[in-house]
């Protein structure tokens, strides 16, 4: 009680475990620290010695039995696994306590805060910035116009608060050209065109690879024209502003200066230039910032992944450790190398959905079987066992299907939506042709409803049996609205695999 009462009977300092040692079974000061240094090296064979001496000691100066003694040295074993002395834990508590205290309190200037102290790691950004967006604070992408070197709050129209993305976060984009820019828009306002940015600036600080990266990731979306455009004229702008910057240093203006400000000067970025694909959009906008801001390479698959995945990223951690488990996403990373314990070839994916990423670790048939779909940027569903046991869950894989043919491998039944008011012959012969153009092995119910809510079944004969698929999908809801289209998913999952995952991470043992 003497050495617990002001942590209310909990060990929390290694102090406490010194001074459990001298009370319960006789250790001086310095073997005290002895035991404390050996609980935090974990020697088995140091641990035994100490152990000895502990049940020893206790018997000898407490008369405590070894029955006891044992289950005592248990727990201050156990706490030397988390045990900080006493200055070092307190301070940590202190500190933990002031940002628990501000993330409550100032969630938005909270964050800012966090994201600029990571601004260089994007896989932390990613991860900040899908908390924020839990907490509903909206994260406002880097503008020339807008944003700060930093991240900082930014008040919103509607009168909320929102994160905006600080400039120097941007991968490429260093802190001297960023306060270049901020200079000139303090100095003369807004930019209103890209030829205008590079006229101003300081043209030896923003290069060409800065205002690519402004560029691809959207900070110049609001000096207008597209992506594509505007990355086009940037050699064309940047000689315009080095010129402009060498007759400032001259002292002089164009020859034709005065004709030039009554006429209309001719366009350097085209109006008219066709827009980048938006998947090459959006992966510059992940490679640069770290998330997506205009989209998200599976808002096409939103409803797929909803019908057909049993979880999702932000889940996994609940489920029951070796249980199995289906969720879908984009490929993100992939790792792959050779496992030093067995020779075999092993892939670390990482899988990211729309609510975050997980591992999957690749080994024997699940590598073989699916190496093939092992590439950056692939979008696959997979069907695997949950590691739970570590800091992180991690998925064993034991099917990994690309994304678009999982209907057709998981949809038990097809159903298609009709009002009965509002059906007609015509409809029904354009369903039936769509049905014909999409013959597969998958049952089709065909669900008429009524006004009064009311719902009839009617199951298509066999030669009516369709293959599912999103472009299915799409053609049905073209035809009949929204909604029409419902693909009742299988259910059931495969048996645990019979190789244990135990045996096979202790295969790739310091390989992942």
């Amino acid at each position: 009680e003497s050495i617990s009462r002001e942590t209310y009977g909990v060990l929390i300092y290694q102090e406490q475990v010194m001074q459990a040692a001298q009370i319960l079974a006789g250790y001086t000061l310095g073997g005290a620290d002895l035991l404390r240094r050996a609980m935090g090296k974990k020697k088995p064979e140091e641990m035994a010695k100490q152990r000895a001496s502990f049940v020893e000691g206790a018997s000898r100066v407490n008369r405590i039995p070894p029955a006891q003694a044992n289950p005592i040295f248990d727990i201050l074993e156990k706490f030397a696994g988390y045990g900080f002395n006493k200055s070092h834990a307190a301070a940590y508590a202190l500190v933990a306590y002031q940002t628990a205290f501000l993330k409550a309190n100032y969630p938005v200037e909270f964050f800012c805060a966090m994201m600029t102290n990571d601004m260089a790691d994007t896989d932390k950004l990613a991860e900040y910035i899908a908390e924020a967006r839990t907490l509903d604070i909206p994260i406002l992408p880097p503008d020339v116009n807008a944003s700060h070197v930093t991240f900082a709050p930014e008040t919103l129209a509607t009168g909320g608060t929102a994160i905006r993305f600080g400039l120097a976060a941007i991968k490429g984009v260093g802190e001297i050209a960023v306060e270049s820019i901020l200079l000139a828009r303090g100095k003369a306002g807004r930019f209103s065109s890209l030829p205008d940015l590079c006229e101003r600036v300081d043209t030896r600080a923003v290069n060409r690879k800065m205002l690519e990266a402004l560029v691809r990731c959207g900070a110049c979306d609001s000096l207008g024209g597209t992506r594509a455009g505007l990355f086009g004229a940037i050699d064309r702008c940047l000689a315009r502003g080095q010129e402009a910057a060498q007759d400032r240093q001259r002292g002089q203006s164009s020859l034709f200066g005065l004709l030039e400000q009554n006429q209309p000067a001719a366009p350097v970025v085209s109006a008219d230039a066709p827009e980048w694909p938006p998947a090459e959009r959006l992966a510059a906008e992940k490679e640069l910032l770290g998330f997506y801001v205009t989209g998200h390479p599976l808002d096409p698959y939103r409803t797929l992944l909803e019908v057909y995945g049993l979880t999702d990223t932000s889940r996994l951690a609940t489920l029951p450790n070796r249980s199995m488990t289906r969720l879908g996403g984009i490929l993100s990373a992939v790792q792959q190398g050779f496992s030093k314990k067995s020779g075999k070839p092993y892939a670390l994916l990482t899988l990211e959905d729309l609510h975050g990423s997980v591992q999957l670790l690749c080994l024997n048939e699940a590598y073989e079987n699916y190496r093939d779909l092992f590439t950056a940027g692939r979008t696959v569903f997979v069907v695997g066992e949950i590691n739970a046991g570590e800091e992180r869950p991690k998925i064993f894989p034991q099917e990994i299907l690309p994304l678009e043919d999982v209907p057709r491998k998981l949809t038990r039944q097809v159903h298609l939506r009709m009002q009965t008011q509002s059906v007609t012959p015509q409809q029904l012969r354009a369903v039936r042709d769509l049905v014909a153009a999409h013959r597969g092995s998958c049952p089709l119910f065909l669900c008429f409803q009524r006004p009064d809510g009311g719902v009839a079944f009617v199951e298509a004969n066999d030669r009516y049996h369709v293959a599912p698929s999103v472009q299915f999908q799409v053609e049905v809801e073209t035809l009949l609205g929204a909604s029409a289209y419902y693909a009742k998913a299988d259910p059931t999952l495969p048996e645990r695999p019979r190789r244990r995952w135990e045996q096979a991470a202790s295969d790739n043992n310091g390989n992942s």
